[in-house]
């Protein structure tokens, strides 16, 4: 019974070393989860299960913090959105500056 334990816990550190290499590597790819899974063969809902489980409970208590962001003056200010579907908005000057500060009321 012990033999059996010892096998499944080394299985088990040997998944989680492979999976380890995986997020690492996913990382350091600056490609989205999907490519990065898709080009490796690796299921993405497995990918994002071990992502999580890696990080640990700690990380679900992370909180984002936001770095105040000097402004050079009006109509310099450009702000660039790009979604996952590669949709772009860019916003300039004025427009620009209501937009991140309303977002940034809301988040807050």
């Amino acid at each position: 019974m012990a033999k059996k334990v010892t096998k499944q816990a080394g299985e088990q550190s040997r998944k989680s070393a492979t999976w380890a290499k995986h997020v690492e590597g996913w990382e350091h790819s600056g490609q989205t989860q999907r490519a990065y899974c898709a080009e490796h063969g690796v299921p993405l809902s497995s990918f994002q299960w071990w992502r999580r489980k890696l990080r640990g409970p700690q990380a679900k208590k992370t909180l984002a913090t936001f770095l105040p962001v000097p402004v050079a003056g009006a109509g310099t200010a450009v702000v660039e959105i790009e979604l996952r579907s590669k949709t772009r908005l860019r916003l300039e000057g004025e427009a620009a500056l209501r937009a991140v500060a309303g977002l940034i009321g809301r988040i807050r």
